[in-house]
């Protein structure tokens, strides 16, 4: 995969902004194994840092194009237009809806700028898409189904839905087994990732806590990590926790990926890191507050989702509207969290 522009190879070439968020990127991954079913098609994705971790070695893509995190970002997004025009595209997808992803599409070169018909930018597409449950004809679409919706709009064939794709490189597995076997981990543990985005989405550290020395107290093997910037909860954590339960420090996302693919069984949150491990099969439990289960639910692995049932849910999430605390996640026990762990081990 070349991050330059490529030979002029082929007629056909699709371009994907996916723009911001972890999540979203690794659940648009199924666009990329549909548009590789279909003779003579390239496929390029603009995508931000440090998300592009996530894409690197998916052998779906021909070009990749970064926007670096650049004081002057528009300087970066002038040389990310020049490398993504020479790429040529025939269709140029937006994905996210934004201003820049909306202006890269517009300014892509491409015959056909494809958006979604209820965009704020839609104006900028000359194919517009609706809804994606009018697309699929019901009422209830994932994640998934919905970034998919655009390719079954244009024609595509994307069923049966192909699963989700993450690399796990060689180099980052050994890294990471060095790293466990230092912390005394041999064999099976439960991972556990306590961070998230939103408050709205975070269940508290102390309950985390609690779970992971019962978890302990009952013979079994915990590692407990987080992403990057989110070590203060892990700090907290490590307070009120058994001093037996493993602790990783912050991972970038590729070695997230490898210690993911080693554990057999994985607790966290509703965040992107969770939908890194569903790409990857494991079975998941997920704690669940103010997003929509129903569309962000782990998509194509066994799992157990905890959710309270208030009736403000969901809701966007970015504070909560109704309480002085986000009860949606704050108010669910240790209980059916540890129950359903047991469950699944």
């Amino acid at each position: 995969m070349q991050e330059s522009s490529p030979e002029d190879s082929g007629p056909s070439r699709i371009l994907f902004t996916r723009l911001r968020s972890l999540g979203d990127t690794v659940l648009m991954t199924p666009m990329l194994t549909v548009m590789k079913r279909v003779p003579g098609w390239q496929v390029g994705v603009v995508i931000e840092t440090p998300y592009e971790q996530i894409l690197r070695d998916n052998p779906n893509i021909d070009c990749i194009f970064v926007i670096e995190n650049h004081r002057n970002r528009w300087m970066a997004r002038l040389r990310t237009i020049r490398k993504i025009r020479a790429f040529r595209p025939t269709l140029a997808v937006d994905l996210h809806g934004g201003t820049t992803s909306a202006l890269l599409t517009a300014l892509s070169g491409a015959q056909k700028s494809v958006g979604y018909l209820h965009s704020r930018h839609s104006y900028l597409y000359n194919v517009k898409v609706p809804d994606s449950r009018e697309v699929w004809g019901r009422e209830q679409v994932h994640t998934v189904e919905h970034q998919l919706s655009i390719l079954k709009h244009l024609g595509f064939p994307v069923e049966p839905i192909p699963p989700p794709e993450i690399p796990v490189d060689a180099e980052g597995l050994e890294s990471i087994k060095d790293l466990l076997a230092g912390q005394g981990v041999s064999g099976e543990f439960i991972l556990i990732h306590p961070a998230a985005a939103f408050d709205t989405k975070q269940w508290d550290a102390q309950k985390f806590a609690s779970l992971a020395t019962r978890l302990i107290e009952s013979g079994q093997e915990v590692v407990i990590t987080a992403g990057p910037g989110e070590g203060q909860v892990l700090k907290e954590i490590r307070e009120h926790c058994s001093s037996r339960v493993r602790f990783i420090e912050p991972l970038p996302l590729r070695k997230f990926s490898a210690l993911t693919s080693l554990c057999s069984l994985y607790v966290g949150n509703d965040t992107g890191s969770t939908h890194m491990v569903a790409a990857q099969g494991k079975k998941i439990v997920v704690i669940f507050g103010s997003s929509d289960f129903k569309v962000w639910y782990p998509w194509n692995t066994e799992h157990q989702l905890i959710k309270s049932d208030l009736p403000c849910m969901p809701c966007p999430g970015y504070f909560c509207l109704h309480y002085d605390e986000p009860r949606c996640i704050r108010s669910i026990p240790v209980e059916p969290v540890l129950e359903a762990v047991q469950s699944m081990l």
